[in-house]
């Protein structure tokens, strides 16, 4: 019987990562004999526009295919070993051993992140993450040359190509990410075991990266990303009848080969000397930018958790955890502008004359606990209960920074001392459930949670949920699942005070943390009246309200719905197809003010005329075809799969700013007309963004006997998007990367098609 077992095991293995097929395999082999599975062979990929998004976690490069597992299996032991793609960027590789008392398993894999094959940039990366741009470029930018344009800053500059347009240079811009881990399982007693765990994760290659100097100097980057995280774990279990008991350990170490970002300003070769107390905004700023890279960092953890069976269908199992957070990377300094950083500087901002400290010296910790008491004394009632509790305490010492430098350009000394954020959250839920005799079951629950914390405008939330489902089968044929749900969020402890310390408007709330209602609903319908058709309908619906004494401006709605039906029909064994086809819905309401600072003019930071509304509003379409024939031609197996979605994302902006900008109408006494003189309308519409996406998969496979086959396969991919964030070079297809007030790399939503041919050939042995 372990024989069969092992055998059955081994043939799962051995389909794992492979296509599967549902002609019958070869007859088991005698114990202990070497089996496995070769499916190799070419494929060929063409395609057009922005194949990186055709290709985006993978790397279907014309070459050779590849999957291979092999492995064996007899009354004590079973080992498999598989290949995926070898030799290409998303190549794999899996071991599994169990035998004894033992399980090992162990796999490495790549997996690629492609961002766009149409990117360019004229910043060249000296060193890891340091950029320079030409020198003379910059100078004549800075001199204000007749005829040379660095950012582009208004219509008229467009019509000009930037100076650092001709000096870009293409590449292809991609990451991957290396994976290799290993555990170990291992029973020392009948009730003893050990478990230990490694995985060693590194990331490296180029990302795009926001760099900017001033609100008309946007730049973007295509930064170094070296890193790597180390996860190590183990834990001791004890088992026994009545239940259990592990100790557990976990750690992390994440290490950043990249500490700072620098780079040179596309508008200026010299630093502003001497600054300009606008340089933030206007551009007379450094002539390089810094900042930071996320920091190597730590964490550890140690854990208790265990389970007790008691009478009457009754267990009690939970877990509590003590976590330990800290990195303490050197601090960068305040400012790379030298025309900042000198003594006459000092004399005026004594705090940039030297950091309050030379590492972060950052350190978090945590204790987390989970309780849950199950129990069903009989076969109509059971009840879960649970209770919840996270602190989370910031032990980093506060950081002096009411002395700063805005965008390595102008210094301030309107900042402050850190604050630390704490978080301490009660979670309490429990859930009845009834089963009637109609084969119905019914649950309801409440669930209460209170979350505390610091450095936040509202200090408490406490969230209020009551929800309820009912569960229903009648014989085969028919499927019923309901649910509802409603959360209502309180808060206390609001100061007003973080917002205005901030430059916000005192109605402005956060989503996140404001006073809320959400009502959420879900049905599922299956039915089948014969065996050969099931049809399926579902429907899913939520809105969030927000609200609260005082709550003016942010997200005060948002809503969403869909439906989706579904048919499937298997005629025979050799037969199935169906299709599936839904619409999704998503709105939302958001509302701000264009306003100055209180005292800075008429009194626009109070006036009513001078808000707005954005209202999203975006509706999805999706359609699902499959078509699988088994033995059509006794040996011939055919599958075909298609998808298309479409998405259409309107912005519709309202109110009175709105009826302003588009009359060129003054409403209200003391404030001036929106546009220039001359004009009769100022506002321009964002148009929609749509897009359109295809996929279609077609896969044949004959064999000749019941070990040798040959396979044929087809993708096909097409993606159109319509999107006012993408510019073209006149008269092309090709990303504008000077455009107004930035330069960038091109990346961006951008269509493309794109297909591959597969040819396999399929061995089993």
């Amino acid at each position: 019987m372990r024989t069969n077992v092992l055998w059955m095991g081994l043939v799962s293995v051995l389909c794992a990562g492979g296509p599967v097929w549902s002609q019958t395999p070869p007859a088991a082999p005698a114990a202990g004999a070497v089996t496995g599975v070769v499916d190799a062979g070419a494929r060929g990929t063409s395609g057009s526009g922005d194949e990186a998004r055709y290709d985006r976690y993978g790397d279907l490069r014309t070459g050779v295919f590849s999957h291979v597992v092999f492995g064996q299996a007899d009354a004590s032991r079973l080992w498999s070993f598989g290949a995926d793609n070898v030799g290409y960027r998303n190549q794999e590789y899996r071991f599994r051993y169990v035998g004894g008392n033992s399980f090992i398993k162990a796999s490495w894999d790549s997996t690629p992140l492609n961002y766009s094959n149409l990117t360019s940039t004229p910043w060249v990366e000296q060193a890891p993450d340091v950029f320079t741009l030409d020198s003379a470029a910059r100078g004549l930018v800075q001199n204000k040359a007749p005829g040379i344009v660095g950012v582009p800053s208004s219509a008229a500059q467009l019509a000009t190509p930037s100076i650092f347009r001709g000096l870009a240079t293409p590449f292809e811009m991609r990451s991957r990410r290396d994976t290799a881990s290993a555990s170990v399982l291992m029973d020392a007693t009948r009730n003893l075991g050990w478990t230990a765990a490694l995985t060693t994760t590194h990331k490296g290659g180029n990302q795009p990266y926001g760099a900017s100097f001033a609100f008309n100097n946007a730049n973007e980057l295509p930064i170094t990303v070296d890193h790597r995280t180390n996860d190590v774990s183990a834990g001791l279990e004890y088992t026994r009848e009545q239940g259990m008991m592990r100790l557990g350990w976990q750690a992390s170490w994440f290490t950043n080969a990249v500490h700072e970002l620098i780079w040179d300003n596309p508008l200026r070769q010299t630093d502003t000397t001497p600054f300009d107390a606008s340089g933030y905004s206007n551009g007379n700023g450094p002539a390089r930018g810094r900042m930071a890279m996320p920091p190597s960092n730590h964490m550890s953890a140690v854990s208790v958790s265990g389970l007790y069976k008691m009478p009457a269908h009754t267990t009690l199992n939970g877990v509590v955890s003590y976590t330990a957070m800290g990195q303490n990377d050197a601090l960068i300094p305040w400012t790379i502008n030298d025309a900042i950083a000198n003594a006459g500087v000092y004399a005026s901002y004594p705090g940039l004359a030297r950091l309050p400290r030379a590492t972060a010296e950052a350190s978090v910790h945590g204790v987390n606990g989970l309780v849950t008491l199950t129990t069903r004394p009989n076969r109509v009632f059971g009840v879960t209960t649970r209770y919840r509790f996270n602190d989370h305490r910031n032990l980093t010492p506060a950081f002096d920074a009411t002395n700063y430098v805005r965008f390595d350009a102008t210094p301030s000394n309107t900042g402050g001392v850190t604050e630390q954020f704490d978080i301490r959250q009660n979670t309490f839920d429990t859930t009845a459930s009834i089963n009637l005799k109609s084969r119905s079951t019914v649950r309801v629950g409440y669930t209460y949670d209170d979350f505390n914390r610091t450095g936040r405008a509202f200090s408490d939330m406490h969230d209020f949920t009551v929800r309820a489902s009912l569960d229903h089968m009648s014989t085969s044929w028919l499927t019923v699942r309901l649910t509802a749900d409603r959360t209502s969020r309180v808060g206390s402890g609001f100061s007003e005070a973080s917002l205005e310390d901030g430059g916000l408007q005192p109605g402005l709330r956060f989503y996140d943390e404001a006073d809320r209602d959400r009502n959420r609903g879900t049905a599922l319908v299956v039915v089948s009246p014969v065996s050969a058709v099931e049809l399926t309908l579902s429907a899913t619906a939520g809105k969030d309200v927000y609200k609260g004494a005082g709550h003016e401006f942010g997200l005060l709605d948002n809503s969403n719905r869909s439906i989706n039906a579904g048919i499937s029909f298997s005629p025979s064994e050799r037969v199935s197809l169906g299709i599936t086809a839904g619409r999704e819905a998503f709105n939302s309401l958001q509302r701000s003010r264009n306003a100055n600072p209180p005292g800075s003019d008429y009194g626009s930071w109070t006036d009513p005329n001078r808000t707005w509304d954005l209202t999203n509003d975006e509706h999805v379409n999706v359609v699902d075809l499959f078509l699988d024939l088994t033995r059509l031609f006794k040996h011939l197996d055919l599958r075909a799969d298609y998808t298309y979605s479409d998405s259409d994302n309107a912005f519709v902006h309202s109110g009175p700013r709105i009826d302003a900008l588009s009359t060129n109408a003054i409403l209200t006494a003391g404030d001036a007309r929106p546009c220039a003189a001359g004009l009769t309308s100022c506002f321009e519409a964002l148009p929609p963004v749509t897009n359109a996406w295809h996929r279609l998969s077609l896969d044949a496979r004959h064999m000749f006997t019941a070990r040798v086959g040959l396979g044929l396969g087809y993708w096909y991919e097409r993606f159109d998007v319509q999107d006012f964030a993408r510019v073209d070079l006149p008269g092309t297809t090709l990303p504008r990367i000077d455009y107004l007030g930035e330069v960038n790399t091109g990346y961006g939503n951008r269509p493309y098609r794109g297909s591959t041919v597969f040819t396999r050939l399929l061995y089993r042995f």
